[in-house]
């Protein structure tokens, strides 16, 4: 069960910021995803259930964290994954939210945290809610 409130209005917010992150990063594929593996906003297209994809990145980013917290309370803001076809990019929006990313090719694109950054800003201006601890999805 998710932990936050998002209305109705604030999924139009959510997907026109998404869109134009898509558009700038040239991502074939962005889902906002809950760490519990519910699928929040999607945009783009796989062409496969994103359900497993969102829940494997979330087990993915909190074994990040367990190897952070191993070397010493490291805390990534960040997992990335490269491949020859395709590559993921994996970033928190809060500590209950995941932005994951899937690019064509084995390079991600230049400056991606710092683009990520202001799209997870933008997000959370836009949806307070996803900050707020309240109770469920609407």
């Amino acid at each position: 069960m998710s932990d936050f409130t998002i209305y109705s209005e604030d999924v139009g917010k959510v997907r026109r910021l998404m869109l134009a992150y898509q558009a700038s990063v040239k991502a074939d594929y962005i889902v906002l995803c809950h760490r519990d593996g519910s699928i929040i906003a999607e945009v783009g297209s796989l062409g496969i259930d994103a359900t497993p994809l969102a829940v494997l990145s979330t087990a993915s980013f909190d074994s990040a964290r367990q190897v952070g917290m191993m070397l010493g309370g490291v805390n990534f803001q960040a997992v990335s994954y490269t491949g020859e076809d395709r590559s993921i990019y994996i970033a928190p929006v809060d500590e209950s939210l995941l932005l994951v990313q899937v690019f064509t090719g084995s390079r991600l694109p230049n400056r991606i945290d710092d683009f990520n950054r202001l799209l997870v800003e933008k997000l959370v201006d836009a949806v307070p809610a996803f900050t707020q601890n309240t109770s469920k999805l609407i």
